[in-house]
C-alpha cells in the first residue's frame, strides 16, 4: 500500500513540472529571422549552425499565454477573412455590354494596382522594422505583422488571378462579337 502512495506521488509531482519546449532560430532565403520547433523545418544547410533554445514553461504560463493570444488570432482571422473577401468575389461582367465590362475591368485593374501599391509601401516599412526588432517581443510582433502582410498578399494574388480570368473572358467576347459580323457576310 505504501508503494502505491509513493508511485502516485511521483507521478503527480512529474506532471505537475515545468514543461521544456525547445526551438530553432534560423534565417531564411528572404533573410528573415524565423523560429520552429521541428528541425526538420530548417533548411539542411543550416542545420548543423541552427541555434537551439529551450525554455521552461509553467502550466499557468501557458493558459495565461493562450488566453492572450486568443484575441490577437481572432482579429488576425478578421482582417484575412476581410482581405479575401473582395479577392474571391468575381466582378459581374455584362459581356453584352463589352463597353460597360472594360470599363469594369479598367476599375478593378486600378484597384488592384492601388493595392499592390500600398502592399509595396508596407513591405518597406516591414523591411525597417525587421532591423529595429531587437527583444523576443519585438520580433513576435513583426513576425505576426508578416504573417498578417502575407494573409494581404495571397488575397491581392487571387483577386489579380480572377481579373486575369475575367480579362481572358472579355477577350473571348470581342474575338467572338468581332468573329460574327465575318460570318454574316461570307453566308
Amino acid at each position: 500500500m505504501r508503494f502505491i502512495h509513493i508511485l502516485v506521488f511521483i507521478i503527480i509531482v512529474l506532471l505537475s513540472a515545468p514543461a521544456t519546449a525547445q526551438f530553432y532560430k534560423y534565417v531564411d532565403e528572404d533573410g528573415n529571422i524565423r523560429f520552429t520547433d521541428d528541425i526538420n523545418q530548417v533548411p539542411a544547410e543550416q542545420r548543423a549552425t541552427v541555434k537551439s533554445y529551450e525554455e521552461a514553461v509553467s502550466d499557468t504560463e501557458v493558459e495565461e499565454e493562450a488566453a492572450q493570444s486568443e484575441a490577437p488570432q481572432n482579429a488576425q482571422q478578421d482582417t484575412a477573412a476581410e482581405g479575401t473577401a473582395g479577392a474571391e468575389a468575381p466582378l459581374d461582367l455584362d459581356l453584352g455590354d463589352l463597353e460597360a465590362a472594360y470599363r469594369q475591368l479598367q476599375a478593378l485593374r486600378q484597384e488592384i494596382d492601388d493595392e499592390y501599391n500600398k502592399l509595396s509601401a508596407e513591405k518597406d516599412a516591414l523591411a525597417k522594422e525587421k532591423a529595429e526588432a531587437k527583444t523576443r517581443e519585438q520580433i513576435l510582433e513583426y513576425n505576426a505583422k508578416v504573417e498578417r502582410f502575407n494573409e494581404r498578399a495571397r488575397a491581392h494574388q487571387q483577386k489579380s488571378k480572377t481579373y486575369e480570368a475575367q480579362v481572358d473572358a472579355y477577350n473571348a467576347a470581342v474575338s467572338q462579337q468581332s468573329s460574327e459580323p465575318k460570318k454574316a457576310e461570307s453566308e
